[in-house]
C-alpha cells in the first residue's frame, strides 16, 4: 500500500537544512551575545528598526522619534523594516536584538545547509561576525538568493535588495522577490502614508553611503561586465554600486559565489585578514571619513576576491569570461527553483 506522501520521512537534504539553521541560529546568538548583546538601547542598527516597529503601534513618527541624541542616527531604514519587525515590539530591545539574529541566522543556515552546504565557513567571515553583532538584515537577505520565497525582505533594506535581485538565477525566483517587495511596501504606505518623503529626507542628509565602486580600486568592479551573463558576477557588480555605510555585514551575499569548501574557506579568511592589516573597529569621527577608510578594506577584502574567483572560473572551464554563462546561466550553484551542479573536490 503506498504510504501517505503528508507522512513521508524528510529529505536528508531538509534534515541537513535543519542542522545547518540551529548551528546559524546558535552560532549568531553567541556572537551577540557574547560582543553586544550588554550595549545599551540605540546602540545597533536593529535597535532603530525595533524602535520604529514601537512607533507604528504608538501611532508616532519614528522618522520623527528616531534621530540624535536619542540614537546614534537618523531613521535611515524605510519603513517597511519597521513593518516586518513588529512581531518583536512587545519584546524587550534585548530579547528582539536575540530573537531577531537566531531567526536570521538560522534562514541562512537552513538556506545553505539545503542547498550549498559546502558554505559553511561563511559562517567563521566576517561579513557573519558583523552582522550579528549589529543586527543587520544581510543574513535574510542572503538567504532570499537561495529561498526565493524570502524575497519580500528585500524592500527592508533595498540598496541590498537591488543587488539581491540582480543576481537572482531565475525570472521565477526576481518575480517572487518583486511581488514580495510590493506588497510589503504597499502595506507600509497604509500604515504611514508619509513615510517615504520623510525617510528620502533622512537619506539626503546622510554623508557615509557611498558605493564601494567608488573607492580606490573599485573600478576593477567593472570587469564583472564581462560575465554579465552569470548571476553571481551581476551580484557583485550590484554589490558595488549600491550606496553602503562601507563595513563588510553587506557583503555576506559575495560569499555565495563560492563552489567548494575551500573557496568559501579562503574568501571567508581573506574578509577577516583585510580588517586585521586595514582600519577596523571601534569606529572613529568623523564617522564619514572612518567608514570611507573602512570601506576600502572591505572592497579588497571581501568584493574583489569573488570577483576573481568569478572570473577565473569562466577561464578554468575554458570559456573566456565573454562567453555565455550556459543554460539558464546556471554555471554556478542557483537556488531551489534551480538545478545545482555537483561541487568540486574540494567540497567532499
Amino acid at each position: 500500500m503506498a504510504s501517505d506522501a503528508g507522512s513521508a520521512p524528510p529529505s536528508w537534504e531538509g534534515r541537513r537544512g535543519f542542522a545547518f539553521a540551529l548551528l546559524g541560529a546558535g552560532l549568531a546568538s553567541y556572537i551577540l551575545v557574547t560582543l553586544n548583546q550588554s550595549l545599551p538601547r540605540g546602540a545597533l542598527d536593529f535597535d532603530q528598526v525595533w524602535w520604529a516597529a514601537r512607533c507604528i503601534l504608538e501611532g508616532s513618527d519614528p522618522y520623527q522619534v528616531i534621530r540624535p541624541p536619542n540614537f546614534y542616527f537618523r531613521l535611515y531604514y524605510p519603513l517597511t523594516s519597521g513593518v516586518l519587525a513588529l512581531p518583536l515590539a512587545p519584546l524587550d530591545f534585548r530579547d528582539a536584538r536575540l530573537v531577531f539574529v537566531a531567526v536570521s541566522g538560522g534562514l541562512y543556515g537552513y538556506a545553505i545547509g539545503r542547498h550549498r552546504p559546502w558554505l559553511w565557513p561563511t559562517f567563521l567571515g566576517l561579513p557573519f561576525v558583523l552582522f550579528a553583532t549589529g543586527g543587520q538584515w544581510s543574513a535574510l537577505l542572503s538567504a532570499a538568493l537561495l529561498l526565493p520565497w524570502l524575497g519580500f525582505v528585500a524592500v527592508a533594506k533595498p540598496n541590498l535588495g537591488l543587488a539581491v535581485l540582480a543576481g537572482m538565477r531565475s525570472p521565477r525566483a526576481a518575480l517572487l522577490l518583486v511581488n514580495g517587495s510590493l506588497l510589503l511596501l504597499m502595506a507600509s504606505v497604509l500604515v504611514e502614508p508619509g513615510w517615504p518623503l520623510a525617510w528620502l529626507d533622512a537619506l539626503r542628509q546622510s554623508t557615509h553611503f557611498r558605493p564601494l565602486i567608488l573607492r580606490p580600486g573599485g573600478v576593477l568592479m567593472l570587469l564583472a561586465l564581462l560575465r554579465w551573463r552569470d548571476p553571481d558576477a551581476r551580484l557583485l557588480l550590484g554589490l558595488a554600486v549600491v550606496p553602503t555605510t562601507g563595513l563588510p555585514y553587506d557583503l555576506l551575499p559575495a560569499g555565495l559565489v563560492a563552489r567548494n569548501r575551500l573557496e568559501a574557506g579562503a574568501l571567508a579568511l581573506l574578509t577577516q585578514i583585510a580588517w586585521i592589516v586595514a582600519p577596523g573597529y571601534p569606529a572613529r569621527e568623523p564617522y564619514a571619513e572612518w567608514s570611507w577608510q573602512a570601506g576600502i578594506a572591505t572592497l579588497w577584502g571581501s568584493l574583489i576576491p569573488p570577483l576573481a574567483l568569478v572570473l577565473w572560473r569562466a577561464w578554468g572551464e575554458g570559456r573566456g569570461p565573454l562567453a555565455p554563462a550556459g543554460p539558464s546561466g546556471d554555471y554556478s550553484a542557483g537556488p531551489a527553483d534551480q538545478p545545482v551542479p555537483p561541487p568540486t573536490d574540494a567540497a567532499n
